[in-house]
């Protein structure tokens, strides 16, 4: 499996195991999930401001962005570090 397949498989891995509360509380939103520390960095209406503040407040961390809900696509960031 090449890195960006294994860490797409892991970011889904973490929204899964938190899909029932996440859904709850932010149904439509998007989410910054930090994969390198297992949870959820970000919250918001628009995919600039939930990036820009998971990068700020983790800089080095890999970062994954989604919709919640059924329709996950937003975008993908573009300079994720694959470790």
């Amino acid at each position: 499996m090449s890195d960006p397949d294994k860490f797409d498989v892991e970011a889904k891995n973490i929204y899964e195991a938190h899909k029932e509360e996440w859904e709850k509380r932010y149904s439509g939103k998007i989410i910054a999930i930090d994969v390198d520390a297992n949870d959820l960095v970000s919250v918001g209406d628009h995919l600039k401001d939930v990036s820009l503040r998971a990068r700020k407040e983790r800089p080095d961390h890999r970062l994954f962005v989604r919709r919640v809900g059924n329709n996950p696509s937003v975008a993908r960031l573009r300079n994720r570090n694959y470790a």
